[in-house]
């Protein structure tokens, strides 16, 4: 079971039902009265509806719909159109795919948020937490089925961004205190924080335009450049949690193990697929350049926040690139449980656009899903020893059979 919302205590009950186990007790007449059939005990699935459902277990697959909604309509399909002569047809197909996978994961992150508020409500995260989840992710369900028939004002868009970065922000700092949740903590406070700043270089930007002040327009580069720093903070400690916390947990026995790498294999793949598609991206720009090349460029445009800091292109792109690079690593090798790689890649689909009805949700998702996780440490070392002796019993040869030398394996 992923998610134990309300954990039975550690003793049984007082109660005045005398005990199946004990011997019946013997009348004056020395006869044993005879047996009464025990009582089935309430369990703890019967104690509370919300018991061992799994809630966690939907988030990665939700997160692998959110990836392709990303790719195919945020990314590929504005990319493709006008790229080549003769790709029409391929470009509204990859459209019209973009926009079902759009519409797929906003029916299921409508129903996922509602099912992790309800467990938010009842577990044992601190009161604080739980009336955020409340306040902040029924707005943002609100606004998004309000986004199904007509466009967002801007003012509505601009609190839901705010809304789920501080959402994402308690969550992030009520998750800190659990080792193992530390570094998709981290990524999630950034993003948070990150997402607070750029609205209010958003802000800033506005009145610039509107009052025709230098001083403000100042302001909004610094600013924005500011949120940049801490989204390329948060893209690199999401890059460091793909190989945190993938080893068995240490027996008492055993000697302390030392404390998570900053570089793994993984995060080295990441890095280096990064560095090809922003190389890719920077060659796009030349008029020789190929259709491959100019399609990376137009894609990670579409990933470049606004305001534009006061960042090289390059870095930019480069930030961009190990985003969805890491989404994608996320699901396909996530870390010890899978619904930290389902948040690790929610958060990162709505770093660059919290303001956006699907991206806020994603992020009040995310952040849920984080608290969650930290509230429920039982649950979630029984999911990873759970896998791990899965993981031994498979790679383990299978008692009985003759071994290739000769002897039985044991």
């Amino acid at each position: 079971m992923l998610l134990n919302i309300d954990l039975p205590p550690e003793g049984n009950p007082p109660s005045a039902a005398p005990d199946p186990a004990a011997p019946p007790r013997r009348e004056e007449g020395g006869g044993a009265p005879p047996a009464e059939p025990a009582e089935p005990q309430p369990s703890a699935a019967a104690r509370s509806p919300l018991a061992g459902m799994p809630v966690l277990a939907l988030i990665r697959p939700l997160a692998v719909l959110a990836l392709l909604a990303m790719l195919l309509g945020r990314l590929l399909a504005p990319a493709m159109v006008g790229l080549a002569v003769g790709i029409e047809r391929s470009a509204r197909a990859v459209e019209l795919a973009g926009a079902g996978a759009s519409q797929l994961f906003a029916i299921g992150a409508i129903v996922m948020a509602m099912a992790l508020i309800s467990a938010v409500v009842r577990s044992r995260v601190p009161y604080t937490l739980r009336i955020a989840a409340v306040v902040a992710g029924s707005f943002v369900i609100l606004v998004v089925l309000h986004a199904t028939v007509q466009r967002v004002p801007d003012l509505s868009a601009a609190l839901i961004g705010v809304s789920a970065a501080i959402l994402a922000l308690g969550s992030a700092w009520e998750a800190l205190r659990v080792p193992f949740m530390r570094p998709v903590a981290a990524a999630l406070g950034l993003v948070g924080a990150s997402a607070l700043v750029r609205l209010t270089g958003v802000l800033l930007a506005v009145w610039a335009n509107d009052r025709g002040s230098k001083a403000l327009a100042g302001a909004t580069s610094s600013v924005a450049t500011a949120a940049f720093a801490l989204d390329a903070l948060a893209v690199l400690v999401a890059a460091v949690a793909l190989g945190a916390g993938r080893e068995a947990r240490p027996r008492e026995a055993d000697p302390p193990r030392p404390g998570p790498r900053l570089v793994s294999p993984l995060s080295l793949a990441a890095l280096a697929s990064a560095l090809l598609a922003t190389r890719a991206a920077l060659a796009g720009a030349a008029e020789d350049a190929s259709m491959i090349e100019t399609l990376f460029r137009r894609a990670l445009d579409r990933l470049l926040t606004r305001p534009a800091p006061v960042v090289p292109l390059s870095m930019q792109l480069f930030v961009a690139a190990l985003s969805v690079v890491v989404v994608a690593l996320a699901l396909i090798a996530p870390p010890r449980l899978p619904a930290l790689g389902g948040a690790l890649a929610l958060l990162l689909v709505a770093r660059s656009a919290p303001e956006v009805p699907l991206g806020a949700l994603s992020l009040v998702i995310a952040a849920l899903c984080v608290a969650l996780a930290s509230r429920d440490e039982r649950g979630f070392w029984a999911a990873v020893l759970s896998s791990e002796r899965e993981r031994t019993s498979s790679a383990l040869p299978d008692a009985g059979k003759p071994d290739p030398t000769g002897g039985a394996s044991g």
